[in-house]
């Protein structure tokens, strides 16, 4: 089986989602989303599994690993599950480098600004 998909494409748009484009403007940083996710879910199972912000991001990589390995048993790579699977995992570097930081002075990881007030609620 063979992919019509570019791997740089895939990985561009992933990132292009989740920087600065559609996603974050609709959801925010990936930390402040997933720590309102994680505190959902935390509601949803009576607070017996409590879940890190990593760890709500990782597990929408699983769904998203699931739904490539459905598409590759039917012989045939679903790109947007490929898109958003790089991009869970942009999301996850994003959390993981703001959770490191929240209390230090602006950073700049990469190209991004990290700053003091915009840290999440505790």
């Amino acid at each position: 089986m063979s992919s019509n998909i570019d791997p740089g494409d895939a990985a561009y748009r992933a990132w292009q989602l989740t920087k600065n484009g559609e996603r974050m403007e609709q959801y925010g940083h990936p930390f402040t989303d997933y720590t309102m996710v994680r505190r959902i879910f935390g509601v949803l199972t009576n607070f017996k599994h409590n879940l890190t912000v990593q760890e709500a991001i990782m597990f929408m990589v699983a769904v998203k690993l699931a739904r490539l390995m459905k598409s590759l048993d039917n012989e045939k790579m679903h790109e947007d599950s490929l898109v958003d699977a790089i991009g869970y995992l942009n999301c996850l570097h994003m959390a993981d480098a703001r959770d490191q930081l929240l209390d230090a002075p602006l950073h700049v990881v990469g190209d991004m600004g990290i700053y003091r007030d915009q840290s999440p609620e505790a």
